[in-house]
C-alpha cells in the first residue's frame, strides 16, 4: 500500500494484507518488520499497515520507520535492527549487529539440520559461527587459518579473511562491518579487519585462545581466554591494547566470583555479562560492574537443567538463554516454561542430520533459524524454525501404560455455575478452566486453584456448545446454534467478534498448531475449518460430504474433534459409533476405534475425544455413560464402567466433552447430571509395572474385607498374585494350569490357557504386558508369554519351583527357589537361560550368606534384594552385588517384632516394608516409628477381620491390599469403589498439608475391638464423600490374592514340614486337610471412611510429578534399617474410641 526508497535506491514496501514491511538490498528482498505472518497489536505485529516513512536517522542501521496501521489506529516506531530490545538505538555507541529474534514458549525447530558448509569448505573442527543482522554468515575455520563469509542467499563463500591467523576459534562482527577474530593460539591477540580492508590490526592483547568474543553496545571488546579462568575486556575507544578483568579471578573455582575454563560469552544491552562456565557445567550471569555471578542454569541452579560442557551461549529478545552443550552433543534453550532440548536431543554423538558431535557455538539469523558449529563433524549445521506460534494448543500429558485415576470424581462445577445440560468445558495450558453455560449464554472462567468463577464473559452468545482457548488466551466459542458463527474473545477482552461462519452449531471446536480453527457441524455431517491469519470468515470442508453416511468419506452427526501435532484430524463420528482419523489433506477417513475396527472397543454414540502426549485416545462414550482410553495394552474403561447412568461420584449420565489439565487429571462435562466432574490422577509411574503407593505413617485399612474370587474360579491352593499398574489382577490357577485375570472394576474374570504349564507358584507382569510365570515344578523353567498372545519363550532354566518372581528396573529376572534355599537371577535377553546366584548358598541355614525356605522377594530401585526367609523367621536385606545379607526384621534383627514364617514382602513408595507374617496370621508394616500390625491383629480365625496362614499380598494403585488367606479357603474382594475412595489413605501432597496431630488420632491399629454387628451395604453408599475424588493414592484394599504359600502342605509342596516353624501338630493336621477341601481366601482391607475422609479432603491434586516418584522406593541402607529397626511405638496401645465407629461402618 506504500513504497519508499532509501539513499541507495533500494525499495521498502508496506505489504498491507500480509501485515508486514519488506525491503530490498544488495542480496534481494527480505522481511524487515512484523515477520511472524500473523496480524495483531503487540509490539512485534502490524494489522493492515498503510504508510511508512523514514525519519532523519544518521545511519541506515539506526534508521527508524513510522507505519500507520489501519486496524491498530496508531503510529508504530520500528527500529530496523532489533525492535524487541529497544525503541531507539541513539544511545548505543555500537548498535546491535547480531540477531536476537523474539520467540514464543512454543517455538520449534526442525530436529533434522541441513549442512550449510561441510569439511570440504570449512576444513576440520570449525569452532566459531556468527550471523549478523543482515544474515551474513561468518565461520572461523580452525584448521585452514581463515574466516569465510557468506552473504544471505549465497551457497558459496563471498569473501575470505586470512592474513596471519593461526587456529582461530571465534569471530564477532560489529554493526559497521568490522570483523574481530581470535588469534590467541600462538599470537596472543585479537585481530580486527575494518570494513572492506584486506589487512588486520591488533585490537587486543590476550593470554591465549578466546573461547568467546563479544563487542557490547558501549564498544567494549570481551575475550574469555581458555584455561585462564577469567573474562577480559577493553574499550575499543582506547588506543591501548591492554585489558581488565570483567569476571573470574584467574584461578579455577566454582564459587560465585570464580570460573573454570569459561567459553562462550554474551553481553546484553544492560551490560550484564553471561558466561558459559565450561568445566563447572553452568551458565553464570554477572550484573554490570559486579564480580559475583548468579548461576542461571546447570550445576547450582536447582530446577533448571543439567549441563555437560556448556560452550556457546546466546540470548533471544526476551532474555531467554540458548546453550550449546559440547559434551552432551545438543542445543538447549529456556523459555516461559523452563528449559527444553532443541537439537541433538538424544545426546548421542553422531553425524546424522538429527545429531551433533561436540557443538561449540551457535547464532540466529533474523528469521530465527539456528546456525551451529558442529565441531567434531567438521560442518556448520542450520536448523530451520518450524513454528513460532505453539507446538501444542492443548494439554496432552505423557501418560504411562499403567496410569490410573480415582474412579470417584469430585464435582468441579454444578448447575449453579455450569448451567443445565452442560456441554463445553476446556482446560488451558495454564490450568484455567472455561465452561460454556448454555443456560445463561455466558462463559465462566476459573483460574487454577479457584473454587468459584473468577470471571464471566457474555457477548452475544446463544446456546454455546463447545469452546477452545489457545495458549495466547484467545477464546473461541461456538455461536452457531442461532447465529451460524464462531466468536472470539481476545485475551483480556470482554467483547467478542465473529471469526468464522458455520452451517450450524459446533459441537466440537479446535485450533491447531498452524492456527487453523475447526468446527464439527454435527447436523450438517461435516467438519469445517478456516485459517485464523486472514480476515475471511467463510470456512472450507475438511471431513464429511454434508450428507449422513457410514462410508470412509462420510460422517453421521460428528461431535468431538481433535487435531494432533501432525495436523491429522480425529472425529467422534457419533451415530456411526466410531472414531475416524483423517490424515492431513485427506478426505477419506480411517476407523481407529468402534464399529468396523476389530480388536478395539464397542462404542455407543461417542461424544468427546482427546489424545494424550503419546497419541493414545480417550473417548467420552456418551450412551454407555463411561470414559474409555487406549494404551499399549489396548482399550480399557476408566470411569462409569458399569455403563449404568447415575449421579453418584463414580457414575456419569451422557458425558460429552472431556479435557486434560497439565497434571493429567480429567475434566468431563457430565451433561444430564448438569455438572463438570474432575477425575483425579492416582498414579503415573512409567518405570514400574506394579503398584507402590505412598502412605502416611499412620495410614489405616478397613479391618473387615470382602470376597474377591472363589475357589471355583481360581482353584484350590493358589500361590501367586500380581496387580499391574492399571489394576488388572492376575492369578495362576494351579488346578486348571491357566492364568486368571480381572480388569479394574470387573467381577468377571478372563481365563487364559497355555500349553505345557503345570503347578505354577508365582508370576510377574512386565511394563510391556508380557507374562513371566513359574513353570519349574515339572519343566524346570520360567516361561515368558508375549502380551496378548500365546507365544511362549523359555527365559530361565531352574531346578525347582519359583515361589517368588521379580523383574527389577534393569531387566534382571529373580526366582526364589524355596526348596533349594537360594535366590537366582538372570539378565533378560542376554542370550542365555542359565541364572546366577543372587542369595543363598543352596544349603538351609541361618548364617548371613544362607537362607532357609525363601519365598517372597522384592528388588528396589537401587537393586537391593529383600527376601522373606521363611523358615528363619526373618527378612533379609542384600545390597546389590553382595551375597551376605543383613537381617532387618525378625530373628537376628534389632526390630522389636517377632515373625513366624514370613512368606510375602512388598515395599511402598517410601521404602517401608509390608510383610505377610504367615504363621502369626497377620500383615505387619514398618514406618518412621517402627513396626505395627495392620491386618489380622487379633490372631488367626475365620471372621472377616481375621486371617489364617496368609501367603502373599499386593497393592493396587489406590493402596488397597489384596491378601491370599490360605487356610480359611476363601477370598475377599474390596467393597464398593465409592467407599474405597472415601477411605483412601493420604498421599504425598496430603502428608504435607495435614497437621500431624490430626493424623495421629487414627494412627493406632494394634488392639482390635470385637467386630460390631454388620451394617447393610446400603449404609456404605450413604457415607458423605466430598473428598472422594481427591488424588490420594493411599486406599489399601486387601484384594483377594489367590491363596499363596500354604503353611505345611507336604502333599503339594513336597517338602518336609519344619517342626520348629509349624504350629502345634493338631492345628497343622487340620490345616492341611482344610487346604485341600476349601477354597482359598484373599482379604481386602479398607480404610475407615469418616475420619480419614477429613484428611483425604486436604489434598486437592495428585500432581503428576509426585505420582511418578516410584523410583524412590528404597532409601540407602542406613535409612532402611532405621525405618525398620526404630520401634518406639511397637508397644500396643488401646485403640482410641474414635476407631469404634470406623470399625462399625466398615462392616459389609
Amino acid at each position: 500500500s506504500s513504497v519508499i526508497l532509501d539513499a541507495d535506491g533500494y525499495i521498502f514496501i508496506t505489504d498491507n494484507a500480509n501485515h508486514r514491511l519488506i525491503g530490498s538490498g544488495p542480496n534481494g528482498f527480505r522481511c524487515i518488520a512484523a515477520c511472524s505472518g500473523s496480524y495483531g497489536s503487540s509490539s512485534s505485529q502490524l494489522y493492515f499497515p498503510h504508510v511508512m516513512r523514514f525519519d532523519n536517522g544518521t545511519t541506515t542501521v539506526t534508521t527508524m520507520a513510522t507505519v500507520t496501521s489501519m486496524n491498530n489506529t496508531q503510529l508504530v516506531s520500528l527500529t530496523t535492527a532489533v525492535p524487541e530490545i529497544s525503541s531507539t538505538t541513539a544511545s548505543y555507541l555500537n548498535p546491535i549487529s547480531y540477531n536476537i529474534p523474539k520467540f514464543t514458549a512454543y517455538t520449534t525447530w526442525s530436529s533434522n539440520g541441513i549442512t550449510f558448509a561441510d569439511a570440504t569448505v570449512v576444513g576440520s573442527y570449525p569452532y566459531g559461527v556468527f550471523v549478523d543482522n543482515n544474515n551474513t554468515v561468518y565461520v572461523c575455520e580452525y584448521s585452514l587459518n581463515r574466516v569465510q563469509v557468506w552473504r544471505e542467499g549465497s551457497s558459496n563463500p563471498t569473501r575470505t579473511v586470512s592474513g596471519t591467523l593461526n587456529n582461530p576459534y571465534t569471530v564477532f562482527v560489529t554493526s559497521n562491518g568490522d570483523i574481530y577474530v581470535d588469534n590467541g593460539y600462538t599470537n596472543s591477540r585479537v585481530d580486527k579487519w575494518a570494513l572492506n580492508t584486506t589487512s588486520s590490526t591488533v585490537a587486543m592483547n590476550v593470554k591465549y585462545i578466546c573461547g568467546g568474543l563479544f563487542v557490547d553496545i558501549n564498544n567494549n571488546l570481551y575475550c574469555s581466554p581458555i584455561n585462564y579462568h577469567q573474562v577480559n575486556t577493553k574499550s575499543l575507544n582506547s588506543n591501548s591494547n591492554m585489558w581488565t578483568i570483567a569476571a573470574g579471578t584467574g584461578c579455577a573455582g566454582s564459587t560465585s566470583n570464580t570460573l573454570h575454563d569459561p567459553r562462550g560469552i554474551f553481553v546484553d544491552t544492560d551490560l550484564n555479562l553471561y558466561v558459559a562456565d565450561y568445566t563447572n557445567n553452568r551458565v553464570q550471569k554477572f550484573l554490570s560492574q559486579q564480580v559475583n555471578g548468579i548461576t542461571l542454569a546447570g550445576t547450582g541452579a536447582t530446577g533448571t537443567i543439567s549441563l555437560n560442557g556448556p560452550c556457546g551461549i546466546v540470548l533471544d529478545a526476551d532474555g531467554y538463554v540458548f546453550i550449546s552443550e559440547y559434551l552432551n552433543n545438543r542445543i538447549v534453550g529456556s523459555g516461559p516454561n523452563g528449559f527444553r532440548c532443541l537439537a541433538g536431543c538424544s545426546t548421542v554423538a553422531g553425524s546424522a542430520s538429527n545429531q551433533l558431535h561436540n557443538p561449540t557455538t551457535l547464532s540466529f539469523d533474523s528469521y530465527g533459524n539456528m546456525f551451529v558449529a558442529d565441531n567434531y563433524n567438521s560442518r556448520i549445521q542450520k536448523f530451520y524454525i518450524t513454528s513460532n506460534i505453539y507446538s501444542t494448543t492443548i494439554n496432552q500429558p505423557n501418560l504411562c501404560p499403567s496410569t490410573t485415576w480415582y474412579t470417584n470424581a469430585i464435582t468441579f462445577a454444578n448447575s449453579s455455575t455450569a448451567g443445565t445440560n452442560v456441554w463445553g468445558v476446556f482446560v488451558g495450558i495454564d490450568n484455567t478452566v472455561y465452561i460454556a453455560n448454555q443456560q445463561t449464554n455466558k462463559i465462566a472462567v476459573w483460574f487454577e486453584g479457584s473454587i468459584n468463577p473468577d470471571k464471566i464473559l457474555s457477548g452475544s452468545l446463544s446456546t454455546p456448545f463447545d469452546l477452545f482457548v489457545t495458549p495466547l488466551d484467545d477464546i473461541y466459542v461456538d455461536n452457531g446454534y442461532n447465529n451460524r458463527r464462531v466468536d472470539k474473545f481476545s485475551f483480556n477482552s470482554n467483547i467478542s467478534t465473529s471469526v468464522m461462519t458455520v452451517p450450524n452449531a459446533c459441537t466440537g471446536i479446535f485450533v491447531d498448531i498452524s492456527n487453523n480453527l475447526y468446527c464439527s457441524a454435527y447436523t450438517s455431517h461435516q467438519v469445517v475449518k478456516k485459517w485464523l491469519n486472514d480476515n475471511v470468515l467463510t470456512s472450507t470442508i475438511v471431513a464429511g460430504t454434508g450428507t449422513a453416511g457410514s462410508t470412509a468419506t462420510t460422517l453421521n452427526e460428528p461431535i468431538g474433534i481433535f487435531v494432533d501435532a501432525q495436523v491429522n484430524l480425529y472425529v467422534a463420528d457419533c451415530l456411526n459409533n466410531r472414531i475416524q482419523m483423517f490424515s492431513v489433506g485427506q478426505f477419506t477417513g480411517i476407523t481407529i476405534a468402534g464399529a468396523s475396527a476389530p480388536g478395539t472397543i464397542t462404542l455407543y454414540y461417542p461424544y468427546g475425544i482427546i489424545l494424550d502426549g503419546n497419541g493414545y485416545l480417550f473417548i467420552a462414550d456418551g450412551y454407555n455413560h463411561r470414559i474409555v482410553g487406549s494404551g499399549p495394552y489396548g482399550f480399557r474403561c476408566l470411569f462409569g464402567c458399569t455403563t449404568i447412568s447415575g449421579s453418584a461420584p463414580s457414575q456419569l449420565y451422557y458425558p460429552a466433552i472431556l479435557r486434560f489439565d497439565s497434571y493429567g487429571n480429567i475434566f468431563v462435562a457430565d451433561r444430564n447430571n448438569n455438572r463438570v466432574q474432575k477425575f483425579i490422577l492416582a498414579s503415573n509411574s512409567c518405570s514400574l509395572s506394579y503398584n507402590q503407593p505412598t502412605f502416611c505413617y499412620n495410614a489405616i485399612w478397613y479391618s473387615n474385607a470382602s470376597t474377591f474370587a472363589p475357589s471355583t474360579t481360581i482353584g484350590t491352593l493358589p500361590y501367586g498374585i500380581f496387580i499391574n499398574g492399571i489394576n488388572t489382577v492376575y492369578v495362576p490357577n494351579r488346578v486348571s494350569n491357566t492364568i486368571i485375570s480381572w480388569p479394574q472394576g470387573s467381577s468377571t474374570s478372563t481365563t487364559n490357557s497355555y500349553s505345557n504349564l503345570n503347578n505354577s507358584y508365582s508370576l510377574f507382569i512386565s511394563m510391556t504386558g508380557d507374562i513371566y510365570i513359574d513353570n519349574g515344578y515339572s519343566y524346570g523353567r520360567i516361561d515368558q508369554y508375549t502380551f496378548n498372545t500365546s507365544n511362549r519363550v523359555t527365559v530361565m532354566n531352574v531346578n525347582g519351583s519359583c515361589f517368588g518372581l521379580f523383574i527389577d528396573i534393569n531387566n534382571n529376572l529373580y526366582c526364589s527357589l524355596k526348596n533349594l534355599h537360594q535366590v537366582v537371577k538372570l539378565l533378560l535377553n542376554n542370550g542365555t537361560t542359565i541364572p546366577t546366584i543372587a542369595a543363598g548358598n543352596g544349603s538351609a541355614g541361618s548364617l548371613s550368606n544362607m537362607l532357609n525356605s525363601p519365598q517372597g522377594i522384592y528388588v528396589d530401585s537401587n537393586l537391593n534384594l529383600y527376601i522373606a526367609d521363611s523358615a528363619n523367621n526373618r527378612i533379609q536385606f542384600i545390597q546389590t552385588g553382595q551375597l551376605d545379607g543383613m537381617t532387618i526384621v525378625g530373628n537376628g534383627s534389632s526390630a522389636n517384632i517377632i515373625l513366624n514364617y514370613p512368606t510375602g514382602i512388598v515395599l511402598d513408595a517410601n521404602g517401608y516394608l509390608f510383610v505377610v507374617d504367615s504363621y502369626n496370621h497377620r500383615i505387619v508394616a514398618s514406618s518412621y516409628y517402627g513396626f505395627r500390625c495392620i491386618v489380622g491383629c487379633s490372631g488367626g480365625g475365620s471372621s472377616a477381620s481375621q486371617l489364617s496362614f496368609p501367603q502373599s499380598m499386593a497393592f493396587d494403585s489406590y493402596g488397597n491390599i489384596y491378601v491370599t488367606d490360605r487356610n480359611n479357603s476363601r477370598q475377599y474382594r474390596p467393597p464398593p469403589l465409592l467407599l474405597l475412595r472415601a477411605a483412601a489413605a493420604v498421599a504425598q501432597l496430603a502428608l504435607l498439608l495435614l497437621p500431624p496431630a490430626v493424623l495421629q488420632v487414627v494412627a493406632v491399629l494394634q488392639v482390635p475391638l470385637p467386630p460390631p454387628p454388620p451394617i447393610p451395604p446400603v449404609v456404605l453408599l450413604l457415607l458423605p464423600v466430598p473428598q472422594v475424588a481427591l488424588p490420594l493414592a493411599v486406599l489399601l484394599v486387601l484384594r483377594p490374592v489367590p491363596q499363596v504359600v500354604l503353611p505345611p502342605v507336604p502333599q503339594v509342596v513336597l517338602r518336609p514340614v519344619p517342626q520348629v516353624v509349624l504350629p502345634p501338630v493338631p492345628q497343622a493336621a487340620v490345616l492341611q486337610v482344610a487346604l485341600l477341601l476349601r477354597p482359598p481366601l484373599a482379604v481386602v482391607l479398607l480404610l475407615p471412611p469418616l475420619q480419614v475422609q477429613q484428611q483425604v479432603a486436604a489434598a486437592q491434586q495428585v500432581v503428576l510429578l509426585r505420582a511418578a516418584v516410584a523410583p524412590q522406593v528404597a532409601p540407602p541402607l542406613p535409612l532402611v534399617l532405621q525405618q525398620v529397626a526404630a520401634v518406639p511405638q511397637v508397644v500396643l496401645l488401646p485403640r482410641p474410641p474414635v476407631a469404634v465407629p470406623l470399625r462399625a461402618v466398615a462392616a459389609l
